[in-house]
């Protein structure tokens, strides 16, 4: 979804994009009384090249947050030596080794970010997000893999109807114990002064893509634009684990 209707031109620079440890922030706030089934975390190579993943253990499943921080860290493990594919088949398989002997359901949602110089390399299961942010526009690089999504696309139900469906949180698609997911990869370039934006639905369900946009155009460090993110995110109230990660092109 495109929320300005084009790119600033003040954005556009064909010089090398490069990320430092201060154009890297993060938060999560949890649900009070229970365990975070929300993770993320991120690398940064010598070279300004970063690997971030974002991943969030379905609420219904016991191991859900056992699964979140296990798919965060073998895709961390594996995350300059192995192409996406790759590196979900991996996820996909230590989940379904750890539920062995364990009863009940493992299941989590994984986007993962790829950015070597200008190309970035996404990986996504689930309904975590990936917003491109540049300027007061805003491109969403994922799709959820929902039910109510899957209905919206196919005209059933309309956004407003959507609202009120009771199975609007059901996924059609998950890394968990099954062994079977539906990989969704793509790949597009940035440009110096980007932000990437990774998020689970615990944050974009509570403040939405202008207020986002917004709080963007308003802070010029991405700690700053977090922060902003986080104090309306507690404003509106934390119905569910919020966890978000963002990298600027600089």
């Amino acid at each position: 979804m495109l929320v300005a209707p084009h790119w600033p031109s003040r954005y556009i620079n064909s010089g090398a994009a490069k990320l430092s440890r201060e154009s890297i922030s993060s938060f999560s706030v949890p649900v009070v009384g229970r365990q975070n089934f929300d993770a993320e975390a991120h690398l940064l190579s010598d070279d300004g090249d970063v690997f971030i993943a974002i991943a969030d253990g379905v609420g219904s499943s016991q191991y859900g947050g056992d699964a979140a921080r296990l798919a965060i860290s073998t895709a961390l493990e594996f995350s300059w030596t192995l192409k996406t594919e790759e590196i979900f088949a991996k996820v996909s398989d230590r989940i379904q080794a750890a539920a062995i002997g364990n009863e009940g359901q493992w299941s989590t949602t994984l986007t993962t970010c790829r950015v070597r110089g200008k190309r970035v390399e996404v990986g996504h299961v689930g309904d975590t997000r990936l917003y491109h942010i540049r300027g007061a526009g805003l491109l969403t690089r994922t799709r959820d893999q929902t039910e109510v999504a899957k209905l919206i696309e196919e005209g059933v139900l309309t956004p407003e109807r959507a609202l009120r469906y009771p199975r609007r949180h059901v996924l059609l698609s998950a890394m968990s114990s099954s062994g079977t997911y539906e990989l969704e990869c793509s790949d597009f370039e940035v440009e110096l002064g980007d932000r990437l934006l990774l998020l689970t639905d615990g944050l974009y369900k509570q403040v939405s893509k202008k207020e986002i946009v917004a709080a963007s155009v308003s802070s010029e460090s991405v700690s700053g634009f977090l922060g902003s993110l986080e104090d309306l995110l507690l404003s509106k109230g934390v119905v569910d684990d919020a966890t978000a990660v963002c990298a600027e092109i600089r």
